[in-house]
């Protein structure tokens, strides 16, 4: 069995230890003990658990103090096992203090590394003191060592390290220490640590812009960082930066280039000319990275240059053919190539650039071809006045490909919703094609538009579109959708042909299980049945030239991009806040859990009203409580003295006007869409009144939260004001609105973009109680409301009553 076999290889361990250790720090017994640590470290490696053999370990090592070899194996079975030894590991802390005043500044180094690697909460104040000890070492090893440690430290306790003013210390050496890697090392900490910014100052940044050549590459790129953070006063002092970072342009590591890239580039953005000088001089420094055979830093250097390329594609014009695609390269540098052809085409290139592209198209990569037509078509879209380039488009209808035709019919009906006076020409090549002959549901869709837009002047438009009513059923969403709309437009531009093809989609549509193609069949039948002008008037209205498609980056976004250059933001293409999160999602289990029993409510008179707004909760056992500080407030319906909230029963909505149009009734008889006989509407329930000062402990509340099993969820837009209003005053105003509502405030806080609410309160007509839970999400400006209660008919009454005073914030 391997466990006892395990258990067996650990007992011959620590026999042989405690033989070792007896035997003194005689030299054979030295090298026997290198052996059996060795053993001890391959057995942690492959994940047998060797922390029963801690003090064996311990004694055996401590025996042979001067051996460096025999420490560092000793140092890393003590870091491993520290965190699940926390008692033992005390033991080690004499052992590791007095290595840290050893002659030797390599056993002082290793002896503080390990001090600040045991990761033991409790040990932090034996900690301190040797740090702040070695941050004052002669030896440069040491003072670097040290400096990381302070960050281990502060990972554990923050305060403690203020408190010892080890950050003072950094900041200062920061500026003294004459060892270039401890200045790098203490700038990494006060980044990290959220002190380097506030402390970037032009003494400073002189002082590394200076000494730059003395660090690391590594180091370098974090220099150029931390005085990109620096704003020059003038632009003298602009020029000054640059004539010293001048050589970091023709740097080998790609990160250096790149960071000073960045630098160069924020410096100048308030001097236009000098902006533009900028661009030109970097551009040959980032061809030079482009021609290296690494692909990967290659991927990086184009999505800088398809970034730049968007803000001014005038610099990258002339040198096009660079970025043509090599045989040789993977398709995603293939692929990022292309989207920059497209972002620096003008009247000049276009035209041999979407040549080029043409060859591509028969590539023997489909997803290749793919691209190479969706850009001839972006090219196209943003470049009109260069002739032929329609006509390249319009001439892959002729290649024979079912995926070619497929992206090329989307490419044009993009181009026909652009620019219409071109539309006649793309519509007569399409005409062409049969319906059956495209299968892709996207170039379906857009065929079909093609087909309802401009159906005018397609002759066999309407029994085109009969081959696609008879298979609706087993067309794709978005082909329904498109045909629906293609139909209704189809049938006001030729009415006799279309009626029969109306009635059968819109029958057809209506028994969909789709609910978006359901819906919309409802709509377009009432439309018409309401009155039949306003119906034109929404479906087949003239549609203005599409200035910019919604797929396109906006001009703000790019911008901001262009803020966090050299960041994974360049590569995603979007703002780091887009996929980086400051607080951890919500969960909806979690809510589960806070309420539940394994989560009390702090609360520390919670049965006699409480008048205050705001009483502080232990952050520990908060309902709200999460990784970020809350608050929660518990109000007192008491003082507000109002009367039960009454939600205003909705006035009878008129019956819809029926009428036969065109026939259609008889059309779609036995298809559930003609107009029936409406039955009598019951009438409306009582509104939901509500007991003033409804009294319950946060005990029951919880209790009766797991409980309940009477649920109704729902989700409410809020508006910028009512945003606002919720946010203002600590949440207060927002509290006392719902508490004159006779809705009693559990608890509630939270910290942006979440907050949280746990209401309760009582019907005025019975002893039922309904409990709320309110989660606002400000990203969203939505509220996501959970309503429990004691019986069936109260969470859709007090729904009610919740979104009437929902819409009232202001």
């Amino acid at each position: 069995m391997p466990g006892e076999k395990s258990r067996g290889e650990i007992g011959e361990i620590r026999t042989q230890l405690n033989a070792l250790s007896a035997s003194g720090s005689r030299p054979e017994a030295a090298t026997a003990k290198k052996e059996l640590f060795k053993k001890v470290i391959n057995c942690m490696t492959i994940g047998i658990d060797m922390s029963s053999l801690f003090m064996q370990v311990m004694t055996a090592g401590m025996s042979n103090a001067e051996d460096v070899v025999l420490k560092k194996m000793l140092y890393l079975f003590i870091c491993t096992y520290a965190q699940s030894n926390p008692d033992l590991t005390l033991l080690t802390i004499n052992l590791l203090n007095k290595d840290c005043k050893d002659q030797d500044p390599t056993i002082r180094g290793l002896a503080l590394r390990s001090l600040c690697s045991l990761r033991v909460a409790n040990l932090i104040e034996y900690i301190v003191s040797p740090v702040s000890l070695a941050l004052q070492d002669r030896n440069p090893y040491v003072r670097r060592t040290a400096v990381l440690g302070v960050l281990k430290i502060y990972n554990l306790d923050a305060a403690a390290v203020r408190n010892a003013g080890m950050l003072e210390d950094l900041h200062d050496m920061l500026q003294k220490d004459p060892d270039a890697q401890v200045v790098a090392n203490c700038m990494s900490v006060l980044l990290e640590t959220g002190s380097g910014q506030s402390l970037v100052t032009r003494a400073l940044v002189i002082s590394l812009l200076n000494r730059i050549k003395d660090f690391s590459e590594w180091a370098q790129c974090q220099v150029l960082e931390f005085a990109a953070h620096y704003r020059p006063s003038g632009e003298q002092e602009v020029y000054d930066f640059m004539n010293v970072l001048d050589d970091r342009l023709s740097h080998s590591n790609s990160a250096v280039v790149m960071a000073t890239v960045k630098m160069f580039l924020h410096y100048t953005l308030t001097m236009p000319a000098t902006h533009q000088q900028v661009l030109e001089r970097i551009k040959d420094p980032l061809m030079t990275l482009l021609s290296r055979d690494h692909f990967e830093t290659a991927f990086a250097v184009l999505c800088h240059f398809h970034l730049i390329a968007q803000r001014a594609p005038i610099i990258f014009s002339q040198i096009y053919t660079t970025f043509y695609c090599r045989i040789n390269e993977p398709s995603y540098i293939k692929f990022l190539k292309l989207d920059i052809l497209a972002a620096i085409a003008d009247e000049t290139n276009a035209y041999d650039i979407a040549t080029e592209l043409t060859e591509y198209v028969n590539d023997i990569d489909e997803k290749l071809a793919r691209k190479a037509i969706r850009t001839v078509g972006k090219i196209a879209l943003e470049v009109q006045d260069v002739p032929g380039l329609v006509e390249r488009l319009l001439g892959f209808l002729d290649i024979g490909k079912d995926f070619v035709t497929a992206e090329t019919i989307v490419q044009v009906k993009d181009l026909a919703r652009k620019y219409p006076d071109i539309a006649e020409v793309c519509v007569g090549s399409v005409s062409n094609i049969s319906l059956e002959d495209v299968e892709e549901p996207q170039a379906r869709a857009a065929f079909i538009w093609i087909l309802g837009e401009h159906g005018q002047t397609i002759q066999d438009a309407p029994y085109l579109l009969e081959a696609c009513a008879q298979g609706f059923t087993n067309e794709e969403t978005q082909v329904q959708l498109a045909m629906l709309s293609a139909v209704m437009k189809l049938f006001f531009k030729r009415p006799p042909e279309c009626q029969q093809l109306l009635g059968a989609t819109l029958a057809a549509a209506a028994a969909e299980p789709s609910q978006d193609v359901h819906d919309r069949a409802l709509l377009y039948y009432r439309l018409l049945h309401y009155n039949v002008q306003e119906a034109r008037r929404v479906v087949a209205a003239p549609v203005p030239p599409i200035a910019r498609f919604a797929e396109e980056q906006s001009p703000e976004q790019r911008d901001r991009i262009f803020d966090e250059l050299n960041t994974l933001a360049v590569v995603y293409r979007q703002p780091s806040s887009a996929f980086t999160n400051a607080a951890p999602p919500h969960k909806e289990e979690e809510d589960e859990g806070l309420i539940g029993a394994g989560a009390g409510i702090a609360v520390a008179a919670a049965a006699a009203p409480v008048t205050a707004p705001a009483v502080a909760v232990d952050e520990g056992s908060s309902l709200l409580s999460h990784d970020e500080q809350q608050e929660a407030f518990f109000a007192d319906p008491t003082a507000n003295g109002a009367a039960p909230a009454v939600l205003p029963a909705p006035p009878p909505s008129a019956p819809a006007p029926a009428m036969d149009f065109l026939g259609l009734d008889d059309l779609l008889a036995g298809t559930g869409l003609a107009p029936t006989p409406q039955p009598q509407q019951p009438p409306a329930p009582p509104p939901l009144q509500l007991r003033p000062q409804p009294q319950l402990s946060p005990q029951v509340f919880q209790q009766k939260w797991g409980a309940l099993t009477n649920i109704t969820k729902f989700q409410h837009s809020l508006s910028p004001s009512a945003m606002a209003f919720i946010e203002g005053n600590k949440h207060q105003d927002f509290c006392k609105k719902v508490t004159a509502a006779n809705i009693a405030v559990m608890a509630s806080g939270g910290a942006p973009p979440t907050y949280r609410f746990y209401f309760h309160s009582q019907r005025a007509d019975r002893e039922t109680r309904i409990l709320v839970e309110s989660i606002v999400d400000k990203n969203t400006s939505a509220i996501q409301v959970t309503i429990k209660a004691e019986d069936s008919s109260s969470p859709e009454q007090f729904q009610r009553l919740y979104q009437h005073l929902l819409g009232g914030l202001q």
